[in-house]
């Protein structure tokens, strides 16, 4: 991305969507707004006909209405390099926000999704149950100046090594050793219960 605006529509924009599909609407998005004064003067019609195949795209092209203007009112029509400022607004929540902060202002965070939440469970990192409870345990564990590089490590890890589902942990170069025996055994579990057939009447 070339800007922090770039990447703050681009984050806002992957909730249920793929990066592939993210990637292949922002240029033409970008073209019509190339900052966030252009992205506010757009009608809710013109950002839903470039973000259409989005997941949630309605709300996602209102929401990054509301975005540009007030990109412009509160912030000068810069992305403001403030977790809190980020936050307050719409569409943009935790971890969004901390997607920012990294990754377009090298400020430590350890934004959490999907593939961190899963892994860090399967690891025995942390035993939570929300996001935000596996954020506080990892930022616990590893060193501020880790933060930003290990995120990126682990998602890029998660996605292309260690799926929610058709895992094979015992092969797995971490799961092998770092998941416990009792984890083991409920994901083998998991597993032959996805695969068996269906019962049949007779």
């Amino acid at each position: 991305h070339a800007d922090a605006y770039q990447l703050l529509v681009a984050v806002a924009l992957s909730a249920q969507t793929t990066d592939a599909r993210v990637n292949l609407v922002t240029p033409g998005l970008f073209q019509l707004a190339p900052d966030p004064a252009h992205l506010g003067r757009l009608d809710e019609a013109q950002i839903l006909e470039h973000i259409r195949t989005c997941g949630l795209a309605p709300t996602k092209a209102r929401n990054l209405r509301r975005l540009g203007q007030l990109l412009v009112e509160r912030h000068g029509g810069v992305v403001p390099p403030d977790q809190d400022a980020l936050e307050a607004l719409p569409g943009v929540g935790h971890k969004t926000a901390s997607v920012v902060m990294a990754q377009a202002f090298g400020v430590p965070s350890f934004p959490v999704d999907t593939h961190i939440h899963r892994l860090a469970a399967r690891w025995g990192l942390s035993a939570g149950t929300t996001v935000e409870q596996t954020e506080a345990d990892l930022k616990a564990l590893y060193p501020t100046e880790r933060w930003n590089k290990l995120h990126l490590q682990i998602i890029y890890f998660g996605r292309s090594y260690c799926p929610a589902r058709g895992h094979d942990a015992e092969a797995c170069p971490v799961c092998s050793w770092a998941m416990s025996a009792a984890r083991l055994a409920a994901e083998r579990r998991a597993g032959q219960s996805r695969r068996r057939p269906p019962a049949t009447g007779e």
